[in-house]
């Protein structure tokens, strides 16, 4: 079959499954699987939901023609049998980061609307998850034995730490090579380091933080925060600055409430977002200045030090105010999103998750806070650091979908360097490819990935199965 007809084929396969895979998507979606927001249970480590959605995307799977099984709940496996035991794979999450505030639909029902998907997990990873079902089961359909088996992986713990895939291959061998559908196109071959730490104030007594919000998880970029301070409303001034993002209302008596408004989105991607959490920094450092020149004190002398340690931690979303920005020719430069805070056990609780370039290291960073930290008494905890990761550009197995995505599209697309953290990294040779597409532009009542009404577009879905299809092909006359 020459290029043209493979094509042709292709789009009829895509066209006379469509609808299916709309169903499918809309299916799992419909599961709130948060991991480990349920009790591990034997057979469901990450919870019951997630086991749910595991079990429905194999359901997919089975009914598509794969054989299944599945790693101690872990992981999912999709087999087709190949010529050869090598295995060429891809690997999808079936978990989805907490649905989050701001949703004006219910997350987890999915919408069809103006060619939109609507739903948590449409974009991240759910709707790709089932494109990559359907991309391996056109061999299934067109009865065509690979050259290498095809292992569609289904994980369950991306959004959290990834110990799905680590448990996996502690007892299976690794793939010959891999793609993970979890990122932008054309093809990601590097990813930046990732960094993940907490900061915490002295012990505060009697404090007037009452409670403080952010976002749900750390590497979501928080769209909203809510702070309650144990102060009368009426004592509060008016905001000065970001007045259309900010609503002061009491909460009950004695107390009064800061609403903050901000633009979520993936902590790998702060442009065009603004993080809820520092509106709420930058109106408490006003108040307290107002108040000040009154000879009035709004926070105990802790809270106030720690307010000041928040400013440049909140100053940008490139480290800088931390001291710890940089920046390299073949990754790029760091992100730091500052995403979750709360006030527990005396103490304000403020993280931050961290993408970093080659030209840095998790033990620079912890040096480089060190003289910020000493300043304002602050403590820091490591939670989590990891070196940055890729396979080079010039890989024959990157070049054939590279120039896939090329020729689908009209572009001339080279392989990139991202921030976002995908499985990739866990294994010898692998990088990410689509489904998203960076120039897209969004609907109006459609959102990002991490944040409220996340969205997809259904032609770019079409578009990406297609491509899927006829790099898997491709793949199969590599020597990998």
């Amino acid at each position: 079959m020459d290029q043209e007809q493979l094509e042709h084929d292709v789009s009829a396969y895509v066209g006379e499954v469509w609808e299916d895979v709309i169903t499918d998507i809309d299916t799992l979606v419909g599961h709130a699987s948060i991991a480990n927001e349920a009790p591990a249970e034997p057979g469901a480590p990450f919870g019951r939901p997630v086991r749910e959605a595991l079990d429905c995307a194999l359901g997919i799977a089975r009914k598509l023609g794969y054989q299944t099984s599945d790693d101690e709940g872990y992981v999912g496996m999709c087999d087709i049998p190949g010529e050869c035991p090598e295995q060429l794979a891809t690997i999808c999450h079936v978990d989805v980061v907490p649905a989050g505030p701001g949703w004006n639909t219910d997350p987890f029902k999915m919408e069809r609307r103006e060619g939109w998907l609507l739903g948590r997990g449409v974009i991240d990873d759910k709707g790709p998850a089932v494109l990559s079902l359907y991309a391996g089961a056109y061999l299934i359909k067109r009865g065509i034995t690979p050259r290498y088996s095809f292992r569609a992986l289904l994980g369950c713990d991306e959004e959290v730490g990834m110990s799905d895939v680590h448990h996996y291959l502690e007892g299976h061998d690794q793939p010959a090579f891999l793609f993970t559908p979890d990122a932008e196109f054309p093809v990601c071959n590097a990813e930046k380091g990732q960094f993940g730490a907490t900061f915490t104030s002295r012990k505060i007594e009697g404090g007037r933080i009452l409670e403080w919000s952010g976002a749900e998880a750390t590497n979501a970029i928080p769209s909203q925060s809510i702070c309650v301070l144990d102060i009368d409303v009426a004592e509060l001034p008016a905001p000065k600055t970001h007045a259309d993002r900010l609503e002061i209302t009491a909460a009950g008596e004695g107390r009064a409430r800061i609403f903050a408004h901000g633009i979520g989105g993936h902590a790998s991607m702060p442009a065009g977002t603004i993080n809820a959490i520092g509106l709420v920094v930058d109106y408490l450092r006003e108040t307290e200045d107002v108040l000040a020149a009154r000879n009035a004190r709004l926070l105990t002398p802790e809270e106030h030090e720690f307010l000041k340690f928040l400013a440049f931690v909140h100053a940008d979303s490139e480290g800088r105010g931390l001291g710890i920005d940089a920046t390299s020719p073949a990754f790029g430069p760091l992100t730091c999103n500052a995403g979750t805070i709360r006030v527990h056990g005396g103490h304000i609780e403020q993280t931050i998750d961290v993408r970093f370039p080659d030209s840095t290291s998790a033990e620079a960073m912890e040096t480089q806070l060190e003289p910020l930290i000493g300043r304002f008494g602050v403590t820091l905890t490591v939670d989590r650091a990891k070196a940055p990761f890729s396979v080079s550009a010039d890989d024959p197995a990157v070049a054939a979908l590279i120039d896939t995505y090329n020729e689908f599209t009209g572009k001339h697309a080279e392989p990139f360097a991202m921030g976002g953290g995908t499985y990739a990294r866990n294994f010898e040779r692998a990088v990410s490819f689509g489904p998203e597409e960076p120039e897209c532009e969004l609907p109006s009542w459609g959102g990002m990935m991490h944040g409220p009404n996340e969205c997809a577009s259904e032609e770019l879905l079409k578009r990406a199965l297609k491509i899927y299809i006829v790099a898997i092909l491709r793949l199969n006359e590599l020597e990998l």
